[in-house]
């Protein structure tokens, strides 16, 4: 016999562990926008084994560089709850767009079949870019 609990867990589970992230360059202020969409139950699932906020989290899972290696370090960082998801917004200032890379580790930590979606316009196109785990950093422009 099932459960109710068990009931309650499977209805509130979801089958594919995703996020989708938009990297934005904007060249009237030089900086280089990212907003991160994930369920809020996988991020509160990833928060409940570290300290730190939201933000924190972001920031150790998605890595920016510059063409020459350079880290580039977010100034900023909101979270925004809309039903079911919540965003992480950061941006950082960059001289360019050209050769930034991006690593997204997000929720690698906390389930295994993660795959996190990438859409990034930094040098006029769009361009989609897909991380599964064990994914180094990869060319946005």
């Amino acid at each position: 016999m099932v459960s109710a609990l068990a009931l309650v867990l499977a209805a509130s589970a979801h089958p594919l562990h995703s996020s989708l992230t938009t990297v934005v360059w904007r060249p009237e202020t030089h900086t280089i926008d990212l907003a991160v969409r994930v369920f809020t139950q996988d991020l509160q699932d990833a928060l409940a084994h570290r300290t730190g906020t939201a933000c924190d989290y972001a920031r150790a899972v998605l890595t920016l560089r510059d063409a020459a290696g350079t880290a580039l370090s977010t100034v900023s960082c909101t979270t925004a709850r809309e039903g079911d998801v919540t965003w992480i917004r950061m941006n950082a200032p960059a001289a360019s767009p050209r050769g930034v890379r991006l690593a997204n580790a997000v929720l690698f930590d906390t389930f295994p079949d993660q795959i996190n979606i990438v859409q990034a316009s930094l040098d006029g196109r769009a361009r989609t870019v897909l991380f599964t785990r064990g994914d180094g950093p990869k060319a946005l422009t």
